[in-house]
């Protein structure tokens, strides 16, 4: 059996969603978390009642350096006993309003939320205050983070530890307004069907790799690498 390769990365991913204050007495007083109300919105769509994999932001007071960011994950991590997936992250919203966040993936049950807020609040994380009833309609999400990718070849990727993500190279940086137009135009090849896309870029060596993050929950290489094709056709690439 060909044994896998894991790659690490550290890099950035851009993606955009509708986002909420979570109203839950689940959270410590007067402190706010907002939550996905569609993740990859470009996959589930079509299909609303299928459970969705949860994504919480709990809202920094202020921003904090991504290296101490790291140090009070790991510590929160070794201290929680708790298997999240937490990352640095922003959110702008359409008046160009920026705030900072911690990214909460896989929690196992929102009534851990106040254990893990409570844990951050120790180790240093400056929480910010609940702002009630927001409501954040396509918020630009700007995540910094680590990937572990199988290389697939031919630049197709898949995410090692996450289900249903796949990635392809393409030449340049795609401003995200453009790649939101390159995106749906793509999606008008019924063939390939429906999927979620996401900007990413990570650092290899001197160079950074310019990425398309795909997810579908039957993605496999035949899909991936139709989308690619896709996407090239209209990037005029071969």
């Amino acid at each position: 059996m060909k044994q896998k390769i894991i790659q690490e990365y550290i890099g950035s991913l851009t993606k955009e969603e509708t986002l909420r204050s979570l109203e839950s007495d689940l959270l410590i007083k007067d402190s706010c978390v907002l939550e996905s109300v569609n993740p990859f919105f470009g996959y589930y769509a079509d299909a609303p009642n299928i459970q969705k994999p949860q994504y919480l932001y709990f809202i920094l007071d202020e921003p904090v350096d991504f290296m101490e960011l790291q140090r009070i994950i790991l510590e929160v991590n070794k201290k929680s006993k708790l298997t999240v997936d937490a990352v640095w992250a922003s959110i702008t919203v359409p008046s160009n309003q920026k705030m900072h966040a911690l990214r909460v993936r896989n929690l196992p049950q929102y009534n851990q939320i106040s254990i893990l807020q409570q844990h951050y609040r120790e180790a240093g994380l400056p929480l910010k205050k609940h702002n009630k009833g927001m409501l954040l309609d396509h918020a630009l999400i700007h995540l910094e983070k680590f990937f572990y990718l199988e290389e697939q070849g031919n630049g197709l990727f898949f995410d090692a530890y996450q289900a249903y993500h796949g990635y392809f190279i393409i030449p340049e940086f795609i401003g995200w307004t453009e790649f939101k137009r390159l995106t749906a135009e793509a999606k008008y090849d019924i063939s390939i069907l429906n999927f979620d896309a996401a900007r990413a870029s990570v650092f290899k060596g001197n160079d950074i790799l310019e990425l398309v993050r795909i997810y579908r929950e039957d993605i496999d290489l035949d899909k991936l690498r139709s989308i690619r094709e896709r996407y090239y056709h209209l990037l005029n690439l071969k």
